[in-house]
């Protein structure tokens, strides 16, 4: 296998991916349903839709918000906000209507790609004119869409396929990130057009990517995980899967049909291909990489890929801010460690700031020097890009960990409260929050509970205003409205008052011991 090589160094994603398109212009790029789109299509299609937002007055430096399923038409959104110099930001495809006008607040979109994701359109796009009133709304759908609303299809299939457009400066922003922080307020973390690419090809060399690469993108593009490894496997030629969630069958069907020989996700991905297996089996199909992120791998399982499956593996710890260590050491990896940052780039530290010898457990730090953090917004510049002098040297991840004497990190967990839920990062505070919201609620705790499948689940702790009855599907049809899917409670325990600690914070401790084992349902349900 023929390892791909970048024809030119490119200065920026736009160019990158142009390059890709110019190169291996009759392959496949994309397949989804059955259907593939060859390179040459994607590139043109993507121009259409360039062309389009021009002609609509989006301008170089705008930001489009785009919520759509890991369908071609999202690639092509990305890549078409690219082309006329706008900026992509995704936003999770279960998000509410509610939680996309408050990502929209962030940063002033001047366009919103939107696909409903419960079908409940008029609704939704009502909400969405009342809260973003300055933003052209773009929608993923075969009906008839009301007055005042744009239709995707038409625009990527009407528009001219225009090649002249402004050249992308490599110090441009190309994506915003939203972080779900433990403050329960997501921030929107910007991604540079030359650091991104740099980065995704440097990876892409690393695990050897080539033309004759299957990828299975099944993890939301609208992520920064799922987004890395996709335009990962595009920048080298390769041929991407699209699939829209997790079901453990039918992904392993796609695994044995589609040829797949890069596999992406979190510890649960993989632990379900691995029970789908039979004993002794070695890894499916044509499967030669995998990809672990999101959250840690319990080790019997890393033994199963590693020396079963017997498949290059690489563990990435990171944010969606654009820290990370990345590690392909085996020796490593069986050990629990991340991996081996460069010396400087990452340090432990106490509650105050102070670093802490080797060996010794404390938050995770990243230098900014080499990860130079910036988010939309927040102490900008003119530009709207952070000005990194005025917050510290350090990015704090909230996370607690500790430096051995060979330079190996180990994650040890949360500093904070947050959810980590199958690699989906849930916030404590906003759950809470939404549920006091409720009429007849008097009180409400909700905390992560261990689960082997998912990492941790969303467990509620309510105290009722009244003699009510209140029950759990009560409890998630009610918050659906505000919340994405993943964040509704799995649990519920009703109490008569929270427990308080001597200092009159609650209890975290004694809810957690006290909660009760949840029914593990397969993350394909969920």
């Amino acid at each position: 296998m023929t390892q791909a090589e970048p024809v030119q160094q490119p200065t920026s994603l736009l160019e990158a991916l142009d390059c890709s398109c110019s190169r291996w212009a009759p392959r496949p790029a994309l397949v989804c349903g059955g259907h593939s789109v060859r390179y040459e299509v994607f590139r043109n299609r993507a121009r259409s839709l360039a062309s389009a937002y021009t002609d609509l007055g989006i301008r170089p430096g705008d930001r489009i918000l785009c919520q759509l399923s890991n369908c071609p038409e999202h690639l092509i959104a990305v890549y078409g906000a690219w082309t006329c110099g706008a900026v992509h930001a995704g936003i999770d495809r279960q998000s509410t209507p509610a939680e996309l006008a408050s990502r929209a607040a962030l940063i002033d979109p001047a366009a919103i790609v939107y696909e409903s994701p419960s079908g409940d359109w008029d609704e939704a796009l009502q909400m969405l004119r009342r809260r973003c009133p300055n933003a052209k709304i773009i929608v993923k759908t075969c009906a008839r869409i009301a007055p005042g609303f744009l239709s995707l299809g038409e625009l990527i299939g009407t528009g001219a396929a225009s090649s002249d457009f402004q050249k992308q400066q490599s110090d441009c922003p190309a994506v915003i990130f939203f972080s779900s922080g433990t403050t329960g307020k997501p921030k929107a973390a910007i991604g540079l057009h030359d650091n991104l690419q740099k980065r995704w090809l440097r990876l892409s060399m690393k695990l050897g990517f080539s033309p004759e690469d299957v990828h299975l993108a099944h993890l939301p593009l609208a992520h920064g995980f799922g987004l890395m490894m996709a335009m990962s496997a595009l920048l080298t030629g390769g041929r991407l899967v699209l699939m829209d969630g997790f079901s453990r069958d039918v992904v392993f069907r796609i695994l044995e049909e589609e040829g797949i020989t890069v596999l992406n996700g979190s510890s649960a991905h993989f632990q379900l291909v691995a029970s789908r297996l039979e004993c002794g089996q070695s890894a499916p199909g044509s499967l030669r990489v995998g990809v672990g992120s999101a959250a840690a791998f319990p080790l019997p399982l890393l033994r199963t890929i590693l020396n079963e499956w017997g498949i290059q593996f690489m563990f990435m710890y990171g944010s969606s801010e654009g820290v990370g260590v990345v590690t392909t050491d085996r020796n490593d990896i069986l050990l629990g460690s991340v991996g081996r940052p460069a010396p400087g780039s990452v340090a432990i530290q106490d509650t105050e700031g102070c670093p802490l010898p080797v060996g010794q457990a404390g938050e995770i730090v990243f230098s900014r020097r080499v990860f130079p953090v910036r988010y939309w917004g927040a102490h900008v510049d003119g530009a709207g890009v952070e000005n990194s002098a005025s917050i510290g040297d350090w990015f704090h991840s909230g996370d607690r960990g500790r430096l051995d004497e060979e330079g190996r990190l180990y994650v040890l967990g949360r500093m904070q409260l947050q959810i980590n839920r199958g690699g989906l990062k849930i916030d404590p505070a906003e759950v809470e929050q939404a549920i006091q919201e409720l009429p007849g609620i008097a009180d409400a705790i909700v905390i992560g509970v261990h689960d082997s499948i998912v990492g941790e689940r969303v467990f509620a702790f309510v105290v009722p205003a009244d003699e009510s009855a209140l029950t759990l599907e009560y409890l998630r049809i009610a918050l659906s409205k505000s919340l994405a899917h993943f964040k509704l409670p799995e649990g519920l325990q009703i109490l008569d008052r929270i427990p308080l600690t001597s200092v009159g914070k609650p209890d975290l401790e004694s809810l957690r011991k006290g909660a009760p084992d949840l029914v593990r349902n397969d993350i394909a349900q969920n």
